[in-house]
């Protein structure tokens, strides 16, 4: 398959860049590493003046050039209080822009708590991937900026999966999501059986999910890299992304959605979360009850013609407006409005972690 790429070019100027080190010690690379971190160095290094560096859980904080003005970011890392005191003093010695990156609901770990989220109010900004999100962390640090998730490549809607006939491959993978999709299991084997085996499922990592389906027809695969992922979402044509309605969940990024718009999937999904960004009927359907999810599960199953209606406008939301060479600029901007902020942000910072400019 020939994969579309967006070309990012440098803009010739006659004035020097400022130059910038954007470090990060990743923590989690298998779930989001990818995503927030590798793929936006990519394209933040082809910025004139800006230079990455990331590793997993390590750093050398001896990297640095002259006259390079240093960020710091902590990609999901819980900090231990009083134990990291010293990291974070240590990073201010050296005159870094110290930056916590989290794209998930704190309070999935108690350990954040019970360190008194150090992990946001020991650093001098943050940023993240939801607005929901950023509202719950700027009760312990004001500073906070967010950076969707977004796609960095799509491939045209020719190179992927067409249905066998009128029926479709289902595509359901996913983390710690039980909660969500038990009460839609009996819906779903319902419309299973009335189907037999002219539906077919894929599922990445969520056995229970997968020994649930009541049919033969169904492939599992086990926790995959990134681009195997990809390639596995668009042999599919619906995607199922439930989310049932708590605090938790209300702070999750909408990427699901994106990645399957991006790569041929229509979605049949919940309102809680997807019901900002798609525009329900079409670039995906939205479900308000389990009447409603077996009813409009149905219709994307047994529609082809509907099912192409939402794929193809899916795909042109994604194309127009969740891309990442429209929006990796943002990061590289906000550094240096924090690098430039730095005198208010250290006042900040001692006032809410004194011991960190103890001597």
């Amino acid at each position: 398959m020939a994969a579309e790429y967006y070309i990012i070019r440098a803009i010739n100027s006659s004035i020097s860049p400022r130059r910038l080190l954007i470090q990060t010690i990743i923590m989690d690379s298998q779930v989001c590493g990818t995503m927030r971190v590798l793929e936006p160095d990519k394209l933040s290094a082809t910025i004139p003046g800006v230079r990455t560096i990331s590793a997993a859980k390590t750093a050398d904080l001896n990297v640095g050039l002259p006259q390079e003005e240093k960020v710091f970011i902590w990609q999901r890392r819980i900090l231990h209080y009083p134990r990291d005191l010293q990291k974070l003093k240590f990073l201010l010695e050296k005159d870094y822009l110290i930056v916590a990156e989290i794209d998930d609901n704190p309070l999935r770990r108690p350990e954040y708590a019970q360190n008194n989220y150090l992990s946001y109010r020991g650093c001098h900004c943050v940023q993240t991937s939801t607005e929901p999100l950023a509202n719950f962390l700027r009760q312990y640090n004001p500073n906070v900026a967010v950076f969707p998730n977004q796609l960095t490549r799509i491939l045209p809607l020719s190179d992927h999966n067409s249905p066998n006939g009128n029926y479709p491959t289902i595509f359901f993978g996913a983390v710690n999501r039980e909660n969500d999709w038990k009460e839609l299991m009996p819906i779903i084997n319902q419309i299973l059986s009335d189907y037999q085996d002219k539906i077919k499922f894929k599922v990445i990592h969520d056995h229970l999910f997968f020994e649930s389906l009541n049919t033969a027809n169904k492939e599992f695969y086990q926790f995959c890299s990134y681009d195997k992922y990809l390639e596995i979402l668009g042999s599919c044509n619906i995607g199922l992304l439930p989310l049932n309605d708590n605090q938790i969940n209300r702070m999750k990024s909408d990427l699901k959605f994106v990645e399957c718009a991006g790569y041929g999937v229509a979605v049949l999904a919940s309102s809680t979360v997807y019901q900002k960004s798609i525009n329900d009927g079409e670039t995906g359907l939205i479900y308000y009850s389990l009447s409603d999810f077996a009813g409009k599960f149905r219709q994307l199953i047994i529609n082809q013609e509907l099912r192409q209606k939402i794929v193809v406008q899916a795909f042109n939301w994604v194309k127009n407006n969740r891309l990442l060479c429209q929006h990796y600029r943002q990061r590289r901007d906000w550094y240096l409005q924090m690098r430039d902020e730095l005198p208010r942000l250290n006042k900040e910072l001692k006032n809410r972690v004194p011991a960190l400019f103890d001597d």
